[in-house]
């Protein structure tokens, strides 16, 4: 059966919790439900000529789309889910959700029902695995070998299943720490502890952890003075391919803020600052030898391993495998962009925000659109501000790149 290029995507946030519960009757957290919403838009931006992207509202879509200028409007094209079924199709269509879980697939197979068309991707029992904590710390220490000396240091993250065992690795290393539920991505279900004993409402937060997912892990936390990662394409075949380097940045608790857009060249630059170009190229080679050991032949997909540069005896190390988020990223989505979008010039940021009141997050796009406006050159932005999703007084979540050159 011949299957086209063309893709029908579906931006589902979250994905980490839902694979976690494993339930194809899965129902996200409101905020969640808000987010997906508010960016369905946002897979456009990476998706092909041709490809669909599923969302409930496609009107305000539209306006928001031919409001664009011309040369920079995505290439894939909102559909509504009951209009699946009237879509001219010579050839099968392959589902591409943001992350592959029982829950998007149930969608997606609710979607088929009326149209059989649709190649979907099984459910694999390895992909709750891969997804997991675990699995990272796993791979951190199968890399450690494989580098210098210099990566011995790190301290493994300990999973912990009870009050006690938090005390006893507290009892052998230095604040501050880092806890995080093994279930989580994008700054999600990270708690730091500054102090050497644990406080009551440290305390509450693990054992609120443990009875939703039974373990938290606990490591040092570093120094960081820059977040980055690594983002491949794994064929399913043993095949790991390097897509790019993403640079990005995150709030104080933790929370996933924004990429940095621009070359691939520039975004190196920020991470080479602090450490040697060559020791970056071990790194990539590193993790794709171990990638291709642990998921190269299980899973086909995108894929991004975040890292970070942090502070070290007067000096700068990496961390080489913080987590992998086996989904796409929006690391994935500011290369994308960047290649799409951004003059060759020009430098900028793709950001995600979050506004609590109503309205506040329509009045400030409004702002930002006036003061400052989309100077295209060559149909690449050279300059200004641009948001990727319409935003209506009802918007809560934005997603947005600013661009200076």
């Amino acid at each position: 059966m011949k299957i086209s290029n063309r893709k029908i995507h579906l931006f589902n946030p979250g994905h980490e919790e839902a694979v976690r519960t494993g339930r194809p009757h899965y129902t996200p957290p409101v905020s969640v439900c808000k987010m997906m919403a508010d960016l369905a838009l946002l897979s456009a931006w990476y998706g092909g000529e041709g490809d669909y992207v599923i969302m409930n509202e496609t009107d305000e879509t539209f306006r928001f789309l031919l409001s664009l200028p011309l040369g920079i409007r995505p290439a894939a094209l909102p559909i509504r889910p009951f209009e699946l079924a009237q879509l001219n199709l010579s050839t099968p269509i392959e589902t591409s959700p943001w992350g592959l879980s029982p829950h998007s697939i149930h969608l997606f197979e609710t979607f088929r029902k009326q149209d059989d068309r649709f190649i979907i991707p099984p459910w694999k029992e390895v992909y709750t695995h891969l997804t997991g904590r675990q699995t990272a710390c796993e791979c951190l220490s199968k890399i450690r070998p494989l580098l210098s000396g210099a990566f011995e240091s790190l301290v493994l993250p300990r999973f912990c299943s009870t009050l006690n065992d938090i005390r006893l690795f507290m009892a052998e290393y230095p604040p501050p720490y880092m806890l995080k539920t093994p279930y989580s991505c994008s700054g999600r279900g990270l708690y730091r502890i500054q102090a050497r004993e644990l406080d009551l409402q440290a305390s509450r937060w693990i054992e609120g952890s443990f009875k939703k997912q039974g373990v938290v892990s606990i490591e040092p936390a570093l120094d960081k003075v820059c977040d980055f990662a690594m983002e491949f394409f794994s064929d399913g075949c043993g095949h790991i391919r390097f897509e790019g380097l993403s640079v990005f940045e995150t709030l104080s608790n933790g929370a996933y803020s924004g990429n940095m857009l621009g070359s691939q060249s520039f975004l190196e630059q920020q991470v080479t600052r602090f450490i040697p170009v060559s020791h970056l190229h071990d790194i990539r080679k590193a993790v794709i030898s171990i990638l291709t050991e642990v998921a190269g032949f299980a899973y086909r997909g995108y894929l991004g391993v975040d890292m970070l540069v942090y502070r070290k005896d007067h000096s700068f190390a990496v961390h080489p495998f913080i987590e992998m988020n086996v989904r796409h990223t929006m690391g994935l989505v500011a290369l994308q962009l960047s290649r799409r979008l951004v003059h060759p010039s020009s430098q900028g940021q793709l950001v995600i925000a979050y506004d609590k009141t109503e309205s506040s997050a329509y009045h400030t796009h409004l702002q930002m659109q006036e003061t400052h406006p989309l100077q295209i050159a060559d149909n690449k932005i050279r300059s200004g501000y641009l948001s990727l999703c319409p935003v209506t007084p009802a918007t809560r979540y934005r997603a947005y790149v600013f661009v200076e050159d």
